[in-house]
C-alpha cells in the first residue's frame, strides 16, 4: 500500500516505481483474488501454432492479409485483473537478504 493513500498501485507512483516495488526482494507480492473487467479483444491462431493479438479486427470485414494461414480466431470478452497486496517482508527476512547482498558484493570486489 502507498503510505499516503493506502492503495496499491497508487496513482502517485510512476510505472518504473511500481515495477521496482513488484521486483524488489524486500517485498511480498500476493494475489488475493481476481476482478473481472469487460474487454473486446481478438486473438488469432495461425496454422503454425503461433498466436497474434488483433485488437482492430473487424469480424464483418476481416483483413485478407491478416487472415492468411489462420486456423482459429478467439474472441475474448472479459479479462481477469489480479487484486494485489504488496507488503514488506518480515524484518528478519529483509536483514537476511541484505546480508546476502553485502556478502555477494564483497566476493565480487575481491582482488584476483
Amino acid at each position: 500500500m502507498c503510505p499516503v493513500c493506502n492503495f496499491y498501485p497508487c496513482k502517485q507512483l510512476s510505472e518504473s516505481e511500481i515495477l521496482e516495488l513488484n521486483l524488489s526482494p524486500f517485498m511480498d507480492r500476493t494475489i488475493v483474488k481476481f476482478k473481472t473487467r469487460r474487454c473486446k479483444l481478438y486473438i488469432i491462431k495461425y496454422l503454425d501454432g503461433s498466436l497474434k493479438e488483433a485488437p482492430d479486427l473487424d469480424p464483418a470485414n476481416p483483413d485478407k492479409v491478416l487472415m492468411q494461414n489462420v486456423d482459429t480466431v478467439y474472441q475474448v470478452g472479459r479479462e481477469l485483473v489480479p487484486v494485489i497486496i504488496l507488503k514488506p517482508k518480515p524484518k528478519s527476512d529483509r536483514m537476511d537478504i541484505k546480508e546476502r547482498i553485502v556478502e555477494k558484493g564483497k566476493r565480487q570486489n575481491r582482488p584476483k
